[in-house]
């Protein structure tokens, strides 16, 4: 099944939209959804990446069977491609549009001062080289993961003018048009232009080389529209180009310059079009004192091809394999996607690990009460224990000073509820690095998937706790998730997090800043 970005930004929003359900009801028929839709593909669906792909197609017509019986809510992925397929167009218009007056605007000639074509190579060709060199630099930079080069890129100017106009100026400037299809569509519309500000670090590399082909089709347009306007300047008008300079600059230098600089086409296009001749560069100088008048005309119109294959051979053919670089590096990217981040994780395993057994009435389970949820699910025996079914083992740090045994019991049911993982140990921690380094290393590099760390969701993220989880991440394998997950105060009889509270934000800012994709903040349910 062939992956696309819209298919990963539409799975991302199935998936935060149930991170977002609190009530047990719609937990418990989300749970007998994604088993349903595990043993209708799970003989299919050979890979992680399928059964996903699976799901988000099954999520898909859900989506429009319940909420868009007439099709016209637009989801978060078609939102993006419409947007990204109008910038294109957007940039590619602009760029020529621009690269055409600017062309043309140079090449006035007022018949007593011939255009100077020093000034000319230099600023549409010469300019678009280094342009295009540092871009390659930078690329090269990139592919061997220099992050410094990485960051230069996401903050270039260019780059952020076009994400901010992209993600940010044009959904706002759409909302407004008032357009039924997108009225229809302002909850994924609004999605869709806060998913890149909010995800940057998770999708950066799927987002950096659309921006990156929108400006290589900026920069490309601009080119052509510089080439055609000089073209169609070059049909109109009676043109002519000379050369001028203070240094003690010879003809023969000239030319060698010249030849040096035609190399790419001299071999196959005739010597007279290819650039100018030795007599030609000499008949075209400038000369203040002498004016143009003693400047035959043959010599004067002899630069224009030079110029046009300059600019077509230095601006235009590599912009333009720019553009097929970054579309073979975007379905690189895709096509090494990482599904097993921690949230693509948690839904395979809550797949594959059945809380309810799939036979279960979907009706009777969604009548399922928070009072008796916790005890159907130890004595219904339609129900099987997360023992019942190997999976994800999980170490857990946490306070004892703060949780008392009856509400680690609690916690760890949840985790085994709701996280599917099997709580293999619950090690007491004083949150002091010196105290608890030797005990959690050890721990954590014996046979666990995953460390848990639960702390009261009222407690800000202070910089001395923030360096805390740092600490022990570090202790931690490469690669091995360390959940942070976040309850009420141990004192209240629900530990539940909504998804809406003002503390839970806060922690996830603070550990998104840490720019650790493996440290996840997750909310007790």
């Amino acid at each position: 099944m062939k992956l696309r970005l819209k298919d990963i930004i539409d799975l991302d929003y199935f998936i935060s939209m149930d991170d977002a359900l609190d009530s047990p009801e719609e937990i418990q028929e989300q749970l007998v959804r994604d088993r349903k839709i595990y043993n209708q593909c799970r003989s299919t669906a050979q890979t992680e990446k399928n059964l996903l792909l699976k799901w988000l197609a099954f999520r898909k017509d859900e989506f429009f069977k319940k909420k868009d019986k007439k099709g016209l809510t637009l989801l978060p992925g078609t939102i993006f491609s419409t947007l990204y397929s109008w910038m294109i167009y957007a940039m590619a218009l602009t760029g020529g549009v621009t690269g055409v007056s600017l062309a043309y605007s140079f090449l006035a000639y007022h018949g007593n001062r011939p255009i100077n074509v020093s000034i000319f190579i230099v600023l549409f060709i010469l300019f678009q080289v280094l342009l295009i060199l540092l871009t390659l630099i930078l690329l090269v930079r990139k592919a061997i993961g220099t992050k410094r080069s990485e960051n230069f890129f996401h903050n270039s100017i260019i780059h952020t003018l076009i994400s901010s106009l992209f993600f940010n100026v044009l959904p706002k400037i759409i909302k407004k048009t008032g357009q039924t299809i997108f009225k229809k569509s302002l909850d994924t519309l609004e999605y869709t232009s806060l998913l890149i500000r909010v995800k940057n670090r998770e999708y950066k590399d799927l987002f950096f080389w659309p921006i990156f082909i929108m400006t290589s089709v900026f920069a490309v347009s601009f080119s052509t529209g510089a080439l055609g306007g000089t073209f169609f300047r070059v049909i109109v008008s009676d043109m002519a180009f000379g050369w001028q300079s203070t240094l003690t600059a010879s003809s023969d230098r000239v030319y060698d310059l010249v030849s040096f600089i035609a190399l790419p086409w001299s071999w196959f296009v005739p010597e007279f079009l290819a650039h100018p001749s030795l007599e030609q560069i000499e008949g075209s100088r400038i000369i203040l004192k002498d004016g143009i008048s003693v400047l035959a005309t043959q010599d004067l119109v002899s630069w224009w091809p030079f110029i046009c294959m300059g600019i077509l051979f230095y601006a235009v053919i590599p912009r333009g394999f720019l553009i097929i670089i970054g579309i073979l590096a975007q379905k690189h990217v895709l096509h090494h996607f990482n599904f097993k981040r921690p949230r693509f994780k948690l839904l395979i395993v809550r797949m594959q690990s059945p809380v309810l057994d799939y036979n279960a009435d979907k009706t009777q389970a969604s009548q399922v009460s928070e009072e008796n949820l916790n005890n159907n699910i130890k004595e219904n025996s339609s129900f099987k224990t997360r023992q019942d079914v190997p999976g994800q083992k999980a170490l857990l740090l946490l306070s004892k000073n703060v949780y008392s045994d009856e509400i680690i019991k609690s916690v760890i049911k949840g985790i085994e509820t709701h996280l599917f993982f099997n709580v293999k140990e619950a090690l007491g921690i004083s949150f002091d690095f010196n105290d608890d380094a030797d005990i959690i290393r050890q721990k954590s590099q014996e046979d666990v998937d995953h460390v848990i760390l639960v702390h009261e969701v009222w407690q800000p993220p202070i910089r001395g706790l923030l360096h805390y989880i740092k600490q022990i991440k570090a202790l931690m394998p490469q690669g091995r998730l360390l959940w942070i997950l976040l309850t009420q105060d141990a004192g209240q009889a629900d530990l539940s997090v909504d998804n809406t509270d003002i503390n839970y934000d806060v922690w996830k800012k603070a550990v998104f800043k840490l720019e650790n994709p493996d440290i996840v903040v997750k909310r007790f349910i």
